[in-house]
């Protein structure tokens, strides 16, 4: 069987949670297949991994995209390449996996095609709407809300199955028309990552891709309202946000107590340092590759129902919830201060991860799906 993964850009290094989903599901996918991951823009030399790295020279100017999305949403026209659509359909593949609705036109025609939804892109387009209080950004954010539902829909109806993260994205890609749905959960290699007892220090972490909004917006929030709060109680506390593409608004909170790291090259050593990752994410959707990395390393998590959306995890035993700025600050309170509450939460989401979340336990069905194609397809 041979399979392409197409995506965006590169997925190593695995420098974000999209790129993290997308390099673990193509290793597994390799398993089963010669597979080849057709990227645009630039890619490293990826001779470790198991499949071929392809990368595809593409203009990501703004301007262009915004000139050519009028009827279709910014990010569709942004990813438009001509020379990825080339490449897919120019070799003879058994399955094809897309790893955005937004590159779906790149393969319109082939056969044996399976969508891999990191996000319901609609829901989050509709998240910018609500955030936002000004009259022209909301009435921006309303038109591309409702092109990117349009689209999504259009998208779902022309694969031949879609992959999401958690049962009620599934449900929502089932009523725009879905031929198929299959529900694999994001995961994490628990065998490349070493367990350890939470850190000593009152060290709070935050850790994802700042060029995504609702990543920004949930750091900025982290540092402005719970981060005070905590400091209150636990004055020591500090504060690591971790992650490519901190804008200015994320760098200007930089300070004695605030570090903005910028892109790292594993976050680990930076986890493994921490006593707490808080995740006050109000918007976007998929389930959250930074806690099962953090429940892998032994750091407990603190985090909104949104957050925490679709991994099934208990409050109380795996991680602790909250929704508000001062719910937030008291569950990363009494983590800072409580030792045993901090292993019990550290040894039962490690466990979590092991018995359910480990990469080569998630794909099966995915893989199982893409055998199943390329033999039905001829």
């Amino acid at each position: 069987m041979r399979s392409l993964v197409v995506v965006g850009e590169t997925p190593v290094p695995p420098t974000s949670g999209f790129r993290l989903r997308t390099l673990h599901l193509a290793r597994q996918l390799a398993g089963a297949a010669d597979v080849d991951v057709l990227a645009l823009g630039p890619v490293p030399n990826a001779d470790g991994e198991p499949f071929r790295l392809i990368g595809v020279p593409h203009n990501r100017s703004r301007a262009r995209a915004l000139a050519t999305s009028l009827t279709r949403p910014y990010l569709a026209a942004k990813v438009a390449s001509k020379k990825q659509a080339a490449i897919a359909h120019d070799s003879r593949y058994d399955t094809v996996q897309v790893e955005s609705p937004f590159l779906v036109p790149a393969v319109a025609g082939l056969r044996a095609v399976v969508l891999d939804a990191h996000n319901l892109e609609h829901e989050v387009a509709a998240s910018f709407l609500t955030a936002e209080r000004r009259a022209v950004p909301r009435a921006r954010w309303r038109w591309e809300a409702a092109k990117t539902r349009r689209f999504e829909s259009a998208v779902a109806r022309a694969v031949d199955a879609v992959c999401v993260t958690n049962a009620t994205e599934a449900r929502t890609f089932d009523a725009m028309g879905a031929t198929r749905t299959l529900v694999v959960p994001n995961g994490v290699d628990t065998a490349s990552i070493a367990y350890g007892p939470p850190a000593a220090s009152a060290a709070v972490i935050y850790v994802g891709h700042f060029g995504y909004r609702p990543n920004a917006a949930a750091a900025i929030e982290l540092a402005d309202e719970i981060l005070p709060r905590v400091a209150r109680r636990v004055p020591t506390v500090r504060l690591t946000m971790v992650g490519r593409e901190p804008g200015s608004e994320l760098l200007r909170r930089a300070a004695a107590n605030v570090t903005v790291t910028g892109e790292v090259e594993s976050v680990t050593p930076y986890l493994a340092a921490s006593r707490v990752l808080v995740v006050p994410l109000r918007a976007g959707s998929g389930t959250r590759l930074k806690i099962l990395e953090a429940m892998a390393v032994g750091v407990p998590v603190v985090s909104t129902r949104l957050g925490a959306h679709g991994l099934d995890l208990t409050d109380g035993h795996e991680l602790l919830l909250g929704e508000t700025p001062d719910e937030l600050a008291e569950q990363a309170v009494r983590v800072l201060t409580d030792d045993a509450l901090a292993g019990r939460l550290s040894q039962s989401g490690r466990a979590a991860v092991e018995r359910t979340f480990d990469w080569s336990i998630v794909a099966r069905p995915l893989v199982a799906l893409h055998a199943e194609l390329a033999g039905s397809s001829g």
